[in-house]
This record gives structure tokens, sequence and C-alpha cells, in this order.
């Protein structure tokens, strides 16, 4: 053994060379070819090896020597000329020394220099690192060995030696690549720390949400990590919200509550908060939402599959998940419609609001985790609760006074129509319809989600629909799960007071499938069943191509290609038409395709005879044997399979259904509800009590087969609902939150609406003797009941009554339900019967010679008959959306009107208890509706209008002047006068509309006409953001107006000239 020796450059060799490097005697040097070097992946290294162990007796020695001579120092030992040094273990072994000091020499002569040779060592000892991460075992939930448990335990410690070495970059690809392979198994408390944000730094007087820590490392992990992130700090903050739940004895802490909305500081919230508000603020979705009450069905159609999915520009999505695990966004005040824009650095919010561009990135950042799913949909309740129901509008009031209101049990301030203040009622169906296949427990939810939404594309809900509707709610706000629930009214038995049939979930197929109105909704398990065999004959089809590679039998054979073919087959099939046949899931069992198979190989026979045909004949029956061996029995089995697998998923869910699982398996989750049927001991209003339903009518009560004759609304309960699963938001919430969408609440009013003028005024029937109306009146009530719901979270509510049966009992008033069903529902179809005699006994009208005669006088103005009625919002909107339908032209006449304003405006003056401020939807439809005379406005209606209009400002005298003057009735005023006179003084003169707005601002302020205003000044020159939309109705009036005439008007109210000129001046230009 030869000793090392010390190089030029200082490093010891391992290797004693002959003679110098450079002058190494060609006899003595070896020819670098692959058979001199047999190495790496070359057939000489295979080669090599196998002739070494042909030639070999003793296995053992031979493969000491091989390694010997083979071994890299050997190889530049030859290549060099050098002799290797080999070292001598106990045991009698050769093995040949570590020593890298050759290799760096060699290195050193071809001018590589350490730190590449430092770096292609390191990439490569990363590689094998990482390589045998991914080759760990994990546990598996199908599998007890406890390898992957191993594994798992070796992987956590490996991440805890790792994790000090994140800000190395050199290192960091191993930690993100451990972290890859744990991926759902990776620790809490690890996804937490990766979640743990900068401490927040102060700019000015404004505190700004810090960034991720390991913001770097997160943006290398993929969407899937990063979601396990989110899920694990949103989960931090539930856990925290539960805690001081538990503390505080049922009470939650309000400060530790907003960490769970949209303006909290949970990573979820800092992603999803711009595209939310992005589609609150969509201008088209506003402006739509605003309209409540249209002429046409065509108007009432929105399109909502386009709101959601229409073509989206790139750079409206760009800050997807990919790059938006930074949280450099800039948080919003907050996330109501009614705040300004608030600049971001994402480029979504740069760009004008997308409602499809916000849809595209919430399912990006959400993916298809259910726990993201669910905390959207609670931060999206918690928003309902504080924007929803015109509260967003209130620009005087604060956000804790907004969740008092939220609270009341009957709030003259929350309204039915909440237009645009309830859009995000609109972006949970959106989520709902565009998530794809949504978890168990949102199943019915997503089936409620369906029926409304195809009712709002055709403009109208049926009253099969509404059915459904009902079954969809029966199956959400079930009695069972009821605590501390009221006992039925006196006078009604439990099963009365059940509503009728109380719907379940059923695995009952429908009787006529075929006469549901929904295709698109599971009908029975024929369906399930069709997409099996979709599925196995689509690979049976695929394994026919493969064998066909001729292509003989993939397309249909014309008489181009093969003359006569026609007159001689009569029923010609191909691949082709059997995949056609295929994908329109024409193929109802295995044996159909089998014949059409058969059939294909058959004609080929009949055509092709003689000589000429031998061998396409044998090419089919060479393709029929590999069909009839191969591909149809391997078809026929998965099929068996597969159908075997859910026939025993469905009676194992039968079996739990009816309360327990057969042959002592282990419990299962039931499959997905494919109808709702009949409770057993269930009875419908009016029937005897104790009655039973037959089972053929428990049976015929799957949701494709009611009728309008199974419309029953849903008995009245009151609850006060546990803690349940934190994960799951809570499902009557989100239920009543699809029923106060805008884009719904429209479709059900113009619904009420027709009902009470053909049904009932019309047919001059009673209005509770109506089986549809008292169903109709509980849908809008629950969906005004959603603020409350959602402001409590579900923890406490009640199902309204449906106002068919007297709940007074012991001196206790009536139900609102019934006093509007029953009471007042009656005297407003007196009051539209008043309405058309009115019209009739006008000039023009049947009735008015009679008239003229005096045997008959206009009908007495109704105001006493309304008193009282203050409480009651679901009539409220039925008497409003009259009213417009009423001012609509042609509906009505100028003479007519006369009498038949006031009579509305009665109504409306009891029902709101004095205060129309902030009714947004009614004044917009209201305003649509006059819009439409265009020029041809009557001057007595216009006038009949403004000073309805200005008498709203100025009734309610506990009502602050300053939200008067900020209210949306005061900006919907100015707005309309200045639309009248966009079309000319033959409409408004500038004088007019100048002598209207100094009115309506001594109304709204309480002062005298032509009084200065100190509150409206004051508002206007502090540019007060409640009062800015206001503002910009003044502003667009003044600068239509004359500059001297705008510029009296302003010295008179008493606004400083100069801002204003300059107002005026920029609007000029």
């Amino acid at each position: 053994m030869t000793s090392s020796s010390t190089t030029s450059h200082g490093v010891e060799s391992s290797c004693q060379p002959l003679q110098s490097h450079t002058q190494i005697p060609k006899h003595e040097r070896v020819a670098a070819t692959p058979a001199n070097f047999p190495c790496g992946p070359t057939p000489y290294a295979k080669k090599h090896i196998r002739s070494a162990f042909q030639n070999s007796s003793d296995a053992r020695s031979t493969i000491t020597t091989f390694q010997r001579d083979n071994s890299l120092h050997c190889m530049f030992a030859k290549a060099f000329g050098t002799i290797p040094v080999h070292q001598k273990k106990s045991d009698g072994f050769s093995v040949e020394s570590l020593d890298p000091s050759p290799v760096l020499e060699f290195l050193s002569h071809l001018n590589v220099t350490r730190h590449e040779v430092h770096s292609r060592v390191a990439s490569a000892l990363r590689s094998a690192i990482e390589d045998e991460i991914q080759r760990m075992p994990l546990p598996s939930s199908v599998s007890s060995s406890s390898i992957g448990d191993v594994g798992h335990a070796a992987l956590l410690n490996l991440l805890k030696s790792a994790w000090q070495f994140r800000d190395v970059p050199e290192l960091r690809p191993i930690l993100v690549c451990l972290l890859k392979r744990l991926g759902d198994h990776t620790p809490v408390q690890m996804l937490r720390r990766l979640g743990v944000k900068k401490a927040a730094e102060k700019d000015g007087t404004t505190k700004k949400d810090g960034e991720l820590k390991n913001a770097e490392l997160l943006s290398q992990l993929g969407p899937h990590m990063s979601r396990l992130v989110w899920e694990a700090n949103w989960d931090e903050r539930m856990e925290a919200v539960t805690a001081s739940f538990a503390r505080q004895n049922g009470a939650f802490s309000e400060s530790l509550e907003e960490e769970l909305t949209l303006r909290g500081s949970t990573i979820l919230a800092d992603l999803i908060c711009p595209p939310v508000k992005s589609y609150l603020t969509d201008p088209i979705l506003v402006q739509a939402a605003d309209l409540c009450f249209v002429a046409t069905s065509s108007e009432r159609r929105f399109a909502t599959k386009t709101r959601r999915t229409k073509a989206v520009d790139p750079v409206h999505v760009e800050g997807s998940v990919g790059t938006l695990t930074s949280i450099g966004v800039s948080r919003p005040s907050g996330s109501g419609a009614d705040n300004g824009a608030n600049p971001g650095t994402t480029k979504l919010e740069k760009s004008t609001p997308s409602s499809a561009a916000a849809i595209a990135l919430i399912k990006e950042t959400i993916g298809s985790r259910p726990k993201l799913l669910g905390a959207l949909l609670d931060m999206l309740i918690s928003e309902h609760a504080l924007n929803g129901g015109g509260l967003a509008r209130i620009k005087t009031m604060s956000i804790s006074d907004r969740k008092q209101e939220a609270l009341k049990d009957c709030s003259s301030i929350v309204s039915i129509l909440g237009g645009s203040t309830n859009l995000s009622c609109s972006l949970v169906a959106d989520i709902l319809l565009t998530y794809g296949q949504l978890p168990r427990s949102y199943e019915v939810l997503g089936i409620m989600a369906h029926i409304l939404d195809a009712s709002v594309q055709a403009g109208l809900i049926s009253d099969i629909a509404v059915v459904q509707v009902q079954g969809c709610l029966r199956a959400i706000f079930r009695p069972e799960q009821i605590d501390n629930v009221q006992s039925p009214p006196k006078g009604m038995t439990e099963q009365d007071a059940t509503g009728g049939p109380k719907i379940k979930l059923s695995l009952k197929a429908a009787k006529n499938p075929s006469s549901s109105m929904f295709p698109d909704l599971p009908v029975d398990d024929s369906e399930h069943e069709k997409k099996i065999l979709q599925r196995i004959v689509k690979a049976a089809i695929a394994s026919m191509k493969a064998n066909d590679s001729q292509g003989l039998f993939l397309n249909p054979v014309t008489d181009v290609i093969a003359p006569g073919y026609s007159s001689l087959i009569k029923e010609p099939m191909c691949i082709r038409t059997m995949e056609e046949k295929m994908m329109s899931s024409q193929y109802k069992t295995i044996d159909e395709f089998k014949d059409d198979t058969m059939l294909m190989f058959s004609n080929c026979v009949t055509y092709n005879v003689g000589s000429a045909g031998v061998w396409f004949r044998g090419e089919a029956a060479r393709q029929k044997k590999l069909w009839k061996e191969n591909i149809y029995p391997d078809a026929k089995a998965k099929l068996k399979s597969a159908l075997d697998k859910r026939k025993k998923a469905l009676k194992q869910a039968k079996a739990e259904e009816h309360g327990g699982s057969s042959g002592g398996s282990k419990k299962r989750k039931p499959p997905p509800p494919l109808a709702f049927g009949l409770a057993e001991k269930s009875t419908k209003i009016g029937a005897p009590a104790g009655s039973a339903i037959s089972k053929e009518a428990k049976d015929d009560a799957a949701i494709n087969n009611l009728t309008v004759n199974d419309v029953d609304p849903l008995p009245p309960w009151s609850k006060r609902r546990k803690v349940v699963d934190s994960n799951i938001p809570n499902m009557q919430c989100l239920a009543a939150m699809l029923l106060a969408d805008p884009f719904v609440m429209r479709i059900l009013l113009d619904k009420i609406l027709r009902t009470i003028r053909v049904d009932v005024v019309k047919e001059k029937r009673v209005p509770c003797g109506n089986t549809l109306l008292p169903s109709m009146f509980q849908l809008i009530n629950i969906a005004q009941m959603s603020i409350q719901l959602c402001a409590t979270k579900g923890r406490k509510y009640s199902i309204p009554d449906a106002g068919i049966f007297s709940t007074a009992t012991n001196g206790m008033e009536e139900s609102r339900s019934y006093k509007s069903i029953r009471q007042y529902l009656p005297l407003f179809s007196k009051m539209l019967l008043d309405v058309e005699i009115d019209r009739r006994m006008v000039a023009g009208g049947d009735l008015h010679d009679t008239f003229l005669q005096g045997v008959i006088t206009h009908p007495e103005l109704q105001v006493k008959e309304w008193e009282g009625t203050s409480s009651l919002n679901d009539l409220k909107v039925v008497v409003e959306g009259t009213f417009v339908s009423l001012l609509l032209p042609g509906n009505t006449n100028e003479t007519a009107l006369r009498h038949q304003f006031p009579r509305f405006v009665a109504a409306l003056d009891a029902l709101s208890g004095s205060n129309m401020l902030n009714e947004r939807p009614f004044f917009v439809s209201l305003t649509s509706a006059l819009l439409r005379y265009k020029t041809k406005l009557p001057h007595s209606t216009r006038d009949l209008v403004t000073a309805c209009l200005v008498k709203w400002l100025r009734m309610g005298c506990d009502i602050s002047p300053e939200t008067r003057l900020c209210s949306a009735l005061h900006e919907a005023l100015i707005n309309l006068l200045n639309e009248w006179s966009s079309l000319g003084n033959i409409v408004l003169p500038r004088d007019l509309l100048l002598n209207v707005a100094e009115e309506a601002i001594a109304a709204a302020a309480g002062c005298e006409i032509g009084q200065k205003c100190a509150l409206f000044v004051k508002l206007w020159n502090n540019n007060d953001s409640m009062f800015s939309r206001v503002k910009e109705q003044y502003l667009k009036m003044l600068s239509s107006t004359p500059l001297a005439k705008s510029l009296r008007w302003r010295e008179k109210m008493g606004i400083k000239a100069p801002l204003l000129d300059q107002a005026v001046d920029a609007d000029a230009l």
C-alpha cells in the first residue's frame, strides 16, 4: 500500500503518481471509451458485470474484486496511471477509501471550481434526501399497518430538524418537499406556525395588516398546503371564540367573534374580502338588485349563469391562490356595499368590479375544501347580519346599533326588500351552485339553490317550485333537531301544528321521473346506474378502438365508400354511433350495447361476401373474438361489481334510516338524498287528527311528484339551538338567505301580486281561502327573519306562523302573520276593488254616467282602518308593489289617479309607521315606472308624486334631521327630479326643479322653506361620506342648471360660493 502524497495545490492525494500527470506516457494511458470504462447506464457496464459473474466460481470474492477494480479511484488510476490506495478491514474484505482528494485533484486540472463542486454535491445530496422523503410511507385510512406510522414519525423528526433552516435558500427545498409529502398529515401546530403574521406596522395614523412571516416558504408549497394553513388559522380563531363562549356561560365576546367575519384578521378574510367586495359592488348586480318591482317576466329574468360563468379577463383574476400568500392586500374599512372604494394591491380591486371575476377568484381560493367553504359561508352570514335588510344604507347608524337592530324580533328598520344590501345572499347561492360536488350536509341546501336559480332564470316561480322549496325547508328546519320547542298553540293538536306533511330525506324513487321540471336534480337511483353503465361502456369502446388499428369499424359506412351498402344493410352500426349513444345515455342495459356490437360485426360479414371480402370477414372475426373473450366479460364483471357495491350502500343507508345496520357491519354514511318523502305520522292541516297516510300516498310524495295540492306552510316553532359542529355553518341561516336573495324576492313578490290580482280580487275570493298565499307570505317572512337568524348564527330563531290559525290566547295579541293574512289582506283586497271602481267612475269608464247622475260616489278613503299595522312588513311590500304597478303607463289615467293615489299613500303611511326613509328598492322601482312615460308624463301625476315624497321626508319627528338628509328617500327624490329635468322643460322646468329641491331640504332638515339650513351646509362642506350620494345628485342638478340660477340658489341655501363655483366649473368642463 502506498502512502498519500501532496499535490502542488496543497491537497492530499490518495494515489501515488507513476510520474507527472502532465507527462504520462501514451502507453500508460487508456483511451476514454465506453469499452475501457464500463460504468454508468451503458451496455458495456451490464456486459462487464455479466461476464464477471459467468467466469466466477466464488461469487463473494468476485464481488470484492469487482468493487476494487471498478471503483472510482481505480477508474482515475486507469486514466492517469496512478496506483489506487485500499484499506484492509478486520474481516478480511478489501474496501476502497472514501477520500475525495483524487476526484478534487482531477477536477482542478479541468478548471472546475470548488464552489461548483460543492453546489453539485449539495444538489445531489438534496435530491437523494427528497427521493428518500417521497419513498417514506404514511398512514393510510384503508390500511392498519404500522409501517406508515413509523414513516410518519420519521418525517416528523426530520421536520423538527429542518424547520430551523427554513430561511436558508439552499436547504429550504428539503423543507418544502417534506411538508408536501406530509400533506394532510402535517401537524396542526406546524400549519398554524406557517400562518403566523408579522407584527402590524403603523403608517401615520393607520395600522396596516402585517404579511405572513413565512410567506416565501408558503408560496412554494402549492395550493393544497396553502389551504391547509388557512384552515388551521381559521380553526385557531374558532377555538378562541368557542373557549370564550364556554367561559362566559353562553355569551360570545364581540371582539373575538369579529375575528370570524370579513373584517377579521384571519388569512382567509384577507384573501376573500377583495373578491367579495368586488361582487357586492358590481354595478350591474347593484342596479338589478335594487329594481325589485318590474312589469314583465322578461325584466324579472336575470341571467344568473352569465353572472357566474361569463368570460373573465385574466387580468381580473390575477392574484390567485399562488400569488396571494403574502397577504399584502390593504384591508377595506368594511365589506358592505356602502363602503367607499379602497385601493388594494390586487388588480381585481383596481379594475371595474365584476361578479364573474369575483366568483372565479373565490373558487380558486377555497378549492374543494369543505372547511374553507363553511368558513366562507359563515363570514357571509355575519356580513348579511350587519348590512342586509337595508341596514347598510342607514349611514348614521353605527355597527353596534346595526347589530342591536338586527336582533329585534320586529324591527321597523330592517326591510324585506334589502335590494343590493342583500347581495351577500346572492353570493351564497352562486357559491353553492359553482362549488361542484357539495358535502353531504349541504346537499338539501344545494337542491333548494338549484330550484330557486331555475325560477330566477325563468322570471317566475311556479306552484310546483314553491312546493319543492317547502320540501327543502322542511328537511332543513327539522323539528326533531329543535331544543326547548314550544308547545302548539291552544286549540291545535300536535299533528295540526306540524303544518301537514313533514318532509324527510328518503331513498324512495319517484314513480314519474319524467314529470320533474328540473332534470338536473336527482330523481331516482336509475340515474346513478346510468352513469355507472356509461362509464363501463366508455371503457369498452376505448378497448374496441385500440383493437381496430385500421379503423375498419370506427366511422359510418357510406355508399361512396361501399356501393349499395344502404340498400343491403338496413340497420348500420359503427363504433362512433355506439359512442354517441353512450354519451347521450341511450343504453339502459349492457345487453343493448352487446346487441349493437354484434350487429356491427354481422353487417360486415353480410356485406363483404365472396373472395374480395375475405380479409374483411377475417378482421371482423378476429375483433369479434377479442370482444367476446376479453372486452365484454370484463365490462360485465365491472358493471356487476359496481352495481352490487351501490346496492349494498343503499341497503346500509336504509337500515341506518330505520335505526340500525344489518349484519353487524360497520356503520357508513348513507348515500346522497335522492328524493323527499312523507313522514309516517303526519297529516295535512284540516285533516282529522290521527288520520294516517297510506303507504301509496307516502311513496307518491317524492319531490318530483309533488303538486299544487301539496302546498302546506311550515309549522310555527321557536327554539334555542345548542352550538353544534363549528366546521359547518348554520343551515337555517343559509336557507333563509337563499330566500332573501333580491332576485328570488322579486319573483316571490310577483307571485303574490299576481295571485291577489287574479285569484283573489278578480275571482272575488277570500284571501285566506287561497292555498298558496299563506305559504308565499311565510316564505317572505322567513326571508326577513334571515337578518335575525344570521345575527345569532342560528342559535335562536322562530319559524314564523303562516297566519292560518288564531294564536291569541289568554289576552295575547294575534301573530303578525295572522293579522296580515286574516285581518288586513282582506282590507287590501277591498282597497284594490275601490281602486278599480275609481277607474270605472271617471271619464271613459263604464260607471261614469252613473256617477254623474249621483247614483254612486267614490268609495270613502280608509285611514283609520290601517291603524296598528306598522309591524306588518310583509303586507307593506305587497302594497308597495301594487302601487308601482298602478303607476305604470296604461294601468290608470290622470283623473282616476287623483282618487287612487291617496289610498295607497294612507296605507303606506300606516304600514311603515311614518318612516319611508330607507325603502330604496321601492323608490328605484317607482322611478323606473314613472320614467316610462318619458315626455308624456301628466303634470298632475308629477305633482302628486313629488308632494308625496316631500311629505315622507317631513314625517317621523322622532327621526333625526341628519338621518333624513342622508336617507335613500332624499337621494331618490333629487334623482327623480334630475331625470325629469333631463327630459326638458315640458316635464319639469328648471325653476320648479330648484323650488322642489329647496322644499326637500326644508322637509328633511325640519326648517322653514327659504330658511338657511346649517346642518345641510355642514354636511355639504365637510364632504361627509354619509351625505356623499345625496350631494352627488345635487351636484348633478346644479350642473344642468344655468350658472346664474345655480349661484342664486347656492347663496339662498347658504352654501359657500367659491366651493360651489369650483364644483360647477369642473362639471361644466
